[in-house]
């Protein structure tokens, strides 16, 4: 039987089961991690048959295996895996796939591609379980992305061979700082992120943000590299002593340096006890079926097991109210009768602020009218606009309830990227489940206060942007308080994921976070990204604990991502560089 033969068995075999993986979650309410299989066997027939066209152009033997190393050692790296240091040689295959391809005059951008896609369905095949296209369309989408950085170093190296992998850590970085700031933003595999399975590696990352994290990363590939190139040189670990000395300053002076921050740093400012409650409400197909009522008793119930006199807040998920029974009006909130009740709650409590999400509306008026985010429908006979709302509340006496609208909103579902120039994307977006009006958002970061302690209002998405959330804590936010759902994905990967990278923003700013999620994790983290008390996934219940309300101003949240400005000012320099090459 014939290398061909067995290709396409091989081949037919994984489209069978990518088929039966289909068939079977037609069959499921919720698919669990059923998407992984489905896109892998899809992904991996297509890879093996490419592969095996390119089979006649020499030097591509092991390219397959080499990209998929890369893609487990990427992988692996993240959350909730936690085999973080992996990522020090997650690239290192794929610049020896380069290495290899420059030598035989081919090309390996192929094999890139498929050890990005791996790694993004490996991570982020989960994404899937909210719906099944803005699955496919963030993971082939955010793999195209990540070759972009690739490409231009290839440019730069064809003329500087010696600057080939400094540039692609600097196009990298440019490449996440660009993801983290427009409308198609998903940075979920920012390098960075991957060592919040690893906190005490990374207390530094309250000077330098997630990108120090992702530099740090790009540098040890490089030098890995290099050591196994000299290697295969036979060069002798005295010649290659420059390059052992560089690996071993560049990992272990940071942790060193972790460690000593770590144990100078002190939390300092008002102590205060948080009450977090974790509902539990299935979100395909339980949280907007049942009862609002019913809901807002299940939170007072909770709530109630872990109130003390000294508790100053309670802490109540996203989207609590307003989607059942209508949204809120946000210029009328203490109108509307589910906040009453709340309100009642709070009266028969010790007076203990609420902090929770809820779905607002919007009528807009003359001068309003422009808003990009105008709807109309025929059971309102005003334009108004919907938004994915956090507001507090203290007593039934306020007028002027302060409400924050979600702004770092999720591509498709809450927002239509550059509606104006890809008009021809409306018919995604509807299917993706989002409106072309998209939800409303505000410039400014508003903050909450009760009692001389300030909190930080973030909803869900928000939290995985450092930079963004610089605006609560300039504000002045002592604690980060995270009100999210994260039941969307079903028992998978990604509400682990969502939790661990609030380790980093506790870091970044040195503030508590705490979370209350839909579904679960819900948890207190502290200053230095250490996990307090926490509820698993799926129970409903309430966890108390005291934190540490802090007025610190970080570095970081001073002066914000100046690695990925430093970067782009490296990135110019190479492009310039390389146009100078070009015409000289």
């Amino acid at each position: 039987m014939n290398i061909k033969r067995y290709i396409w068995i091989l081949c037919s075999l994984l489209l069978l089961l990518m088929a039966f993986c289909g068939w079977q979650m037609s069959q499921l309410r919720l698919w669990g991690h059923w998407p992984l299989f489905l896109f892998l066997s899809g992904w991996c027939a297509v890879a093996i048959f490419l592969d095996y066209l390119y089979a006649g152009i020499p030097g591509r033997k092991y390219f397959l295996l080499l990209s998929g190393l890369s893609a487990l050692l990427l992988g692996l790296s993240f959350p909730p895996f936690g085999f973080t240091p992996l990522i020090f040689f997650g690239f290192v295959p794929l610049f020896y796939i380069q290495e290899i391809a420059d030598r035989n005059k081919t090309s390996e951008l192929f094999y890139v591609y498929n050890a990005f896609v791996l790694w993004n369905i490996f991570d982020t095949y989960w994404v899937a379980n909210a719906a099944l296209l803005p699955g496919i369309v963030a993971i082939w989408l955010n793999s195209f992305f990540m070759l972009v950085p690739w490409i231009g170093a290839q440019w730069v190296g064809r003329k500087i061979p010696s600057l080939r992998w400094w540039s692609f850590a600097s196009f990298w970085v440019v490449f996440e700082w660009i993801h983290h700031n427009w409308e198609i933003s998903w940075p979920w595999l920012t390098l960075g992120n991957a060592w919040s399975s690893l906190t005490s590696w990374i207390q530094w990352y309250e000077y330098t943000g997630v990108f120090g994290g992702t530099l740090w990363t790009l540098i040890m590939n490089i030098l890995f590299f290099q050591f196994i190139l000299n290697l295969k040189k036979q060069l002798s670990i005295r010649k290659n002593s420059r390059t052992i000395t560089l690996i071993l300053c560049f990992l272990i002076f940071p942790v060193l340096i972790s460690i000593l921050i770590d144990r100078n740093f002190l939390a300092e400012g008002k102590y205060g006890e948080i009450c977090v409650v974790q509902p539990n409400y299935e979100p395909h197909y339980e949280k907007f079926a049942v009862p609002e009522m019913e809901q807002i008793t299940r939170l007072g119930r909770l709530a109630e097991i872990n109130l003390t006199k000294d508790t100053r807040f309670i802490l109540f998920p996203e989207t609590c109210i307003g989607d059942i029974g209508g949204p809120v009006n946000s210029a009328r909130v203490q109108d509307d009768n589910r906040i009453i009740t709340f309100y009642d709650f709070i009266e028969s409590h010790f007076n203990i602020p609420i902090v929770m999400g809820l779905t607002t509306i919007k009528f807009l008026r003359d001068g309003e009218l422009d808003s990009p985010f105008k709807r109309t429908n025929q059971a309102f006979k005003e334009p108004y606009e919907i938004a994915n709302s956090a507001v507090i509340l203290k007593n039934r006496l306020e007028k002027n309830i302060p409400v924050y609208n979600k702004s770092r909103l999720v591509p498709g579902a809450e927002i239509f990227p550059y509606r104006r120039l890809l008009p021809f994307l409306s018919p995604l977006v509807d299917k993706l489940g989002g409106t072309v009006a998209g939800l409303a958002t505000q410039k400014e970061r508003t903050v909450f206060e009760a009692g001389n302690l300030v909190i930080a209002p973030v909803i869900c998405y928000e939290s995985i942007y450092g930079n963004y959330m610089r605006g609560y804590i300039k504000n002045g936010a002592q604690a980060i308080f995270i009100m999210t759902n994260d039941g969307w994905w079903d028992d998978t990967p990604g509400y682990k994921q969502h939790m661990a990278f609030s380790k980093l923003r506790a870091i970044e700013f040195r503030k508590p976070v705490i979370r209350s999620a839909n579904t679960g994790i819900s948890c207190f983290i502290d200053a230095r990204g250490n996990l307090g008390k926490s509820l698993g996934y799926n129970v409903h219940s309430s966890i108390n604990q005291g934190v540490t309300f802090s007025p610190y101003l970080s570095f970081y949240a001073k002066f914000g991502d100046l690695l990925a400005y430093l970067a782009l000012l490296f990135a110019t320099f190479f492009v310039i560089l390389r146009l100078f090459r070009y015409f000289f």
